[in-house]
């Protein structure tokens, strides 16, 4: 397990940390790290140091800053997954995965079928538990950039001010998606578990974006985005 903790900007060399309740039983119950202990904080805008636990305790614990040890510019393209809701721990899977799959942004998408009903408060709420999940995901996975989680909308919406150009709409029975992919920011979008409706199909191909699918093979919804996006980074030799 990566004794590696996010910590919100901004953050320099030789800062102290008093960290909340849930921070403090990550680090001292699961981690089982005691005062004195080394560990590695990052700060989700490419920084990451070298850290010690000056103090441990389950309701709030102590980190100094000592060495900045990497430090990595931003990704000069972006990865965009916009994904259909999904149903119960769906989607907290496939956060958790596309962050490990290096996204930049998430777009929870309203779709036809996705059968939710949601008020402002809901909407917040759940955009805030993805966002804790891509953090956990980043601390596990070595990254130094955190994703962006965005609140949810409709696909006519996202598609209204898609946040780059290149579009690859994910549609079964449609040409499957290339070998080779040119390297630029793109977005990714998946349908939720009944798929998309004629409709949503009509507005994606009005916005030019590209339909592709995954061939034969009929994928869950939870793992369809994520079959994608390794096609996408194998497209671009895992950069």
């Amino acid at each position: 397990m990566s004794q590696r903790l996010y910590l919100s900007p901004p953050l320099a060399e030789g800062a102290e940390r008093t960290l909340d309740s849930d921070d403090s039983h990550y680090l001292v119950r699961v981690l089982r790290l005691k005062s004195g202990a080394g560990l590695r904080c990052f700060d989700g805008e490419g920084n990451e140091w070298d850290a010690r636990l000056t103090h441990a305790s389950t309701r709030a614990s102590v980190v100094s800053l000592e060495g900045l040890v990497r430090s990595a510019a931003a990704p000069d393209i972006e990865l965009h997954l916009a994904q259909a809701w999904l149903k119960g721990q769906a989607m907290d899977h496939t956060v958790r995965s596309a962050t490990e799959l290096g996204v930049s942004d998430v777009w929870p998408i309203i779709a036809s079928r996705s059968n939710v009903r949601l008020d402002d408060a809901r909407a917040e709420g759940r955009v805030h538990h993805w966002q804790r999940i891509a953090r956990s995901a980043a601390e596990q996975s070595e990254r130094l950039y955190l994703p962006r989680v965005h609140a949810p909308r409709s696909l006519q919406e996202f598609l209204e001010v898609p946040p780059c150009e290149l579009l690859l709409f994910l549609e079964p029975g449609s040409e499957p998606l290339p070998n080779v992919l040119p390297r630029a920011s793109l977005a990714l979008l998946v349908g939720p578990e009944g798929g998309w409706s004629a409709d949503e199909c009509a507005m994606a191909k009005r916005a030019n974006a590209a339909q592709h699918g995954l061939g034969d093979f009929v994928l869950r919804a939870e793992t369809a985005p994520l079959a994608a996006l390794a096609a996408v980074r194998h497209g671009w030799s895992w950069r």
